[in-house]
């Protein structure tokens, strides 16, 4: 099975093309990266892969699931950590993971054990009460990966 095929994907914003008829597979198991200069579309393709942003036309798949018609199920599959910080400044880094814990629908009886996980793993258990506004971007970024993946994908 494909990890990723495209089909004439296409992405649009107010007429300007951000992605333009990509057509791509990538096997399962294989290392594949998007490179290219700002504006390239690269994000753009990352957002509609992960299934967070509708294509204007063509399709695809991740890990069999179409990007639109399948969209949850993709959320399940993935974790998705954007290059900019997009979690919550006002909560602590506990209440944050908690937070993505009860998006993905993680069961209350498996978080404990992995949440002193991702917090052993990310050096982050010192800062747990921390406010996340005031982490350091290095520590910020490891927050964001944390609740990339809390739900194991």
């Amino acid at each position: 099975m494909d990890a990723i095929r495209t089909e004439a994907l296409a992405k649009s914003f107010d007429g300007l093309g951000a992605v333009d008829n990509l057509t791509l597979t990538v096997a399962e198991g294989e290392i594949f990266g998007l490179v290219g200069p700002d504006g390239a579309g690269k994000t753009t393709t990352m957002r509609l892969l992960s299934a967070i942003m509708d294509p204007t036309s063509g399709d695809a798949w991740v890990a069999g699931h179409h990007i639109v018609k399948e969209a949850e199920e993709i959320k399940e599959e993935i974790g998705y950590m954007s290059q900019r910080f997009g979690l919550y400044a006002d909560l602590t880094v506990l209440e944050n993971i908690n937070f993505y814990a009860d998006i993905y629908g993680v069961p209350r009886k498996d978080r404990v054990e992995k949440i002193d996980r991702l917090l052993a793993f990310s050096n982050l258990t010192p800062f747990r009460k921390r406010l996340a506004g005031n982490l350091s971007g290095g520590m910020k970024q490891k927050l964001g990966l944390a609740c990339a993946l809390i739900h194991t994908p």
